[in-house]
């Protein structure tokens, strides 16, 4: 009978091909559904091509520039709160 002479990593290679077919297998949501919630991204970024999409809300500048203000201002108590401790 002939010996494999890197047997740990012929058994490291059957094991992660076991683990990934069980894990597709037994994955409770569609691959589309697990990217949405691990890249956070919006549902539009996994589409398929040619699905009707909706074109994103045009904000104004003054909207930006409020949001990017409140942005500030909490980044700025979060980093002092921090500091503090």
């Amino acid at each position: 009978m002939a010996t494999c002479k890197y047997r740990r990593c012929c058994l490291f290679f059957f094991g992660a091909g076991v683990g990934a077919a069980a894990g597709v297998l037994l994955a409770p949501k569609s691959g589309r559904e697990i990217r949405r919630e691990l890249f956070g991204g919006s549902p539009d970024l996994f589409a398929e091509p040619g699905a009707e999409t909706s074109p994103p809300q045009a904000q104004s500048p003054a909207d930006l520039k409020a949001r990017i203000e409140e942005t500030r201002t909490r980044l700025k108590a979060e980093v002092e709160a921090e500091q503090d401790k």
